[in-house]
């Protein structure tokens, strides 16, 4: 994998076709009306985390301060749908005054899970599914190993460049949401969670007592783990504390994991993992989920992986 660097633009894809965000979301108060400067800063170091979402509000301090950066202080993310080096929070698409936010939330729980890491938050386009491989092909330039995309949509064929995309990035793992539907994605798929890569981890939500809840989607065979995604904290938009549920919280938490597992092994000197790799010692925390009934997921629970002591 390269150093950090701009890709190149033959990147730049367009395809107008139907896709849908996983999440759950509030829209938060104050909205700023256009995409504010930057601020200033250099880059903080430590293991670095691409994250696909609606972009990040990186005027607040606590993210700010995680932006992985250039040597000029530029942001290593990028806005696809704008296609400028500002990826602000709001949801491509979304005309509304006050459009929604998501990608702050999800960013602060990987920054508060991971305190040793850097972001580089990527802002995905509104109508261009084949976007999301341009992105991983971006991401293939920087040092990122661990990819948070609390994203999926339900036409394969929007998927297909996604998966070609990720196939060639076998040193990078992709953690991806199951969806809050209330369907059995085994009998009706998502993708790219039906792709079943090697590199892609797919995550689900339960509550504090590994409960789930009727709208999260379920799949013993399609979802590899879930954690504790309901009722936890965040940073809202607006920078004030919040509550979020969903399987879009759950990704970071995973994230984070993995970050850590990441630095772990740096810090012993211990060659790095590939995504399956990457995988396979993230499902290795797993525990049976307690939900009584028919599997909800392939590999099991992890309840709190923040607290999990990475074995060295």
């Amino acid at each position: 994998m390269a150093g950090d660097v701009r890709p190149p633009r033959q990147y730049r894809l367009v395809t107008l076709t139907t896709w849908f965000l996983a999440l759950s979301v509030a829209t938060a108060p104050g909205a700023i009306a256009q995409e504010p400067k930057v601020p200033p800063g250099l880059d903080p170091g430590g293991i670095a985390i691409a994250h696909i979402d609606t972009g990040v509000n990186y005027t607040l301090p606590q993210i700010a301060s995680r932006l992985a950066r250039d040597g000029e202080g530029d942001i290593k993310g990028y806005d696809y749908e704008d296609d400028d080096l500002t990826p602000f929070d709001a949801q491509p698409g979304d005309t509304r005054e006050n459009p929604r936010r998501h990608g702050t939330s999800v960013a602060s729980i990987i920054l508060r899970e991971a305190p040793g890491t850097r972001l580089l938050p990527f802002r995905y386009a509104a109508g261009k599914p084949d976007a999301f491989a341009e992105i991983l092909g971006h991401i293939s330039y920087t040092s990122a190993r661990v990819v948070a995309m609390p994203l999926g949509g339900y036409r394969q064929e929007d998927w297909e460049p996604f998966k070609t995309a990720a196939e060639l990035l076998p040193n990078v793992l992709i953690i991806v949401s199951a969806g809050n539907e209330g369907r059995n994605v085994d009998d009706q798929p998502i993708y790219p969670a039906a792709f079943k890569l090697p590199n892609v981890l797919v995550v689900g939500s339960t509550d504090v007592f590994g409960r789930w809840p009727p709208e999260n989607n379920t799949g013993s065979e399609t979802i590899d783990i879930a954690t504790t995604g309901e009722n936890i904290e965040a940073i809202a938009f607006d920078g004030g504390r919040t509550t979020v549920s969903g399987t879009s919280y759950a990704v970071p938490r995973i994230a984070a994991l993995a970050a850590r597992i990441l630095a772990k092994r740096a810090a012993a000197k211990k060659p790095p993992l590939d995504g399956a790799g990457l995988k396979a010692a993230i499902i290795a925390y797993a525990g049976p989920n307690p939900t009584r009934g028919s599997p909800k997921t392939k590999h099991g629970w992890i309840a709190a992986p923040d607290q999990i002591v990475i074995d060295d």
